[in-house]
């Protein structure tokens, strides 16, 4: 889910891993928790198409039997992105 978001962190975090470099994939892995917390503080889908929104891109809304994101939901969600690095348009 989180690679909706923060596709580019993770592929650099595995192939730092895969290379045997993990102190840089650590260093990506502690760049983008504050998306992983974000994204998991409800039900994943629901604020990945917040998080999406935010960033500009189709998220949409969500399908019963979820809920969209609350404008709280939403305004904790943006705070986590800007400290995950995330580039918001909206």
């Amino acid at each position: 889910v989180c690679g909706h978001t923060v596709g580019p962190y993770l592929r650099e975090m595995l192939d730092a891993w895969f290379s045997g470099n993990s102190a840089r994939a650590l260093e990506m892995h502690q760049k983008a928790l504050p998306v992983f917390t974000g994204t998991f503080r409800t039900q994943g889908a629901i604020l990945t198409k917040a998080a999406l929104n935010l960033m500009g891109l189709p998220g949409g809304h969500t399908r019963l039997p979820l809920v969209d994101a609350t404008p709280a939901q939403i305004a904790q969600l943006r705070e986590d992105l800007l400290a995950g690095g995330v580039t918001l348009t909206s």
